[in-house]
């Protein structure tokens, strides 16, 4: 680090030790002015390996304030820097994906009963979903109750179950116990789609109430 720090201060001072000299060729005289660890202001005509890590100020002949140079800053400081504008361009991103959403979402729909009825029409897509799956489940069920029951004939008379149907039994099993879960699933889904639904439609009344009141005189 110290070497990292050493690098960017030495980098530094040929930049500014550069302009120094062609602010000079000018006529410019320039001055540079810090404040030292003790709190003493000091003040340069050239700018030093101190005024680079305290930050200084660049003078012009007149005494005033030519523009501002922060301290040259060590590694960790940098990558602080870093992480914290990566996080303002995702915070700045994620602040225009949900303008664009909300753009979206009133082009879409251009009244709340329209909205409205784009959410009951989603709800009613899951419920006739389940519906069918139900339908499935039943007949699965009712075909693995009655391959059981004919295994129970073998073992009632002390014979093996054949093969062929353990086989029907545990694919039966798996696809009775499959569709559960997707029927399960699917509930979850419609109770979630409900809850989305209110708050997507109290979003919407406050986009409509800002856009109304922004074209109010």
């Amino acid at each position: 680090m110290r070497f990292s720090t050493s690098l960017a201060l030495t980098l530094a001072l040929a930049t500014v030790a550069t302009q120094y000299v062609r602010a000079d060729d000018k006529g410019l005289h320039n001055r540079y002015r810090w404040t030292d660890a003790h709190g003493i202001v000091q003040y340069s005509d050239v700018p030093t390996a101190e005024a680079l890590q305290a930050g200084y100020d660049v003078i012009d002949a007149r005494g005033s304030v030519v523009k501002h140079v922060d301290r040259v800053k060590n590694a960790d400081e940098r990558k602080a820097d870093a992480a914290a504008a990566d996080a303002s361009a995702r915070e700045k991103q994620r602040i225009e994906e949900a303008a664009q959403a909300d753009r979206q979402l009133l082009q879409a729909y251009p009244s709340e009963q329209a909205l409205i009825a784009a959410q009951k029409g989603r709800v009613v897509a899951i419920d006739l979903d389940l519906a069918n799956v139900k339908i499935s489940e039943a007949n699965q069920e009712k075909s693995l109750t009655e391959q059981l029951t004919y295994a129970s004939t073998f073992e009632r008379d002390g014979k093996p179950v054949p093969a062929a149907v353990k086989q029907q039994i545990e694919a039966l099993s798996r696809n009775v116990a499959a569709q559960r879960k997707y029927t399960a699933d699917k509930l979850a889904e419609r109770a979630l789609s409900e809850q989305k639904a209110q708050a997507e439609l109290a979003h919407y009344r406050e986009l409509r109430a800002a856009q109304q009141k922004a074209g109010s005189p």
